[in-house]
């Protein structure tokens, strides 16, 4: 594999790591809203626990997938790093989708 077919190659792994790390760190904040004794609705912030544990999970695969950038720029990365470069693009992808299936809580 040529040099620029490498880079370019693991910069695509690693743009989709970082769309999916902001994906799933969008679902961290959950709002509800809590009756007053005026009668208005009180607007609440949680936080939901999944979701900050994807996208700690997110933000390490793209540290990995920064790493292997600079392995590729630098010299010819091994067959297994292209598969572990592989399998954490798949972890920080699927996290969002995993992390929308989960319940939320209510309150």
């Amino acid at each position: 594999m040529s040099r620029r077919l490498r880079v370019i190659v693991a910069s695509a792994l690693l743009a989709a790591a970082i769309l999916g790390a902001a994906a799933v760190a969008t679902q961290i904040a959950t709002t509800y809203y809590l009756p007053s004794s005026t009668g208005n609705a009180t607007e609440r912030t949680a936080l939901f626990a999944p979701a900050v544990a994807a996208t700690v999970v997110a933000a390490l695969a793209v540290a990995a997938l920064v790493a292997h950038l600079v392995a590729a720029i630098r010299r010819r990365p091994r067959r297994w790093m292209w598969l572990v470069a592989s399998g954490l693009t798949l972890v920080a992808v699927a996290s969002p989708f995993v992390v929308g299936s989960l319940d939320r809580p209510t309150f």
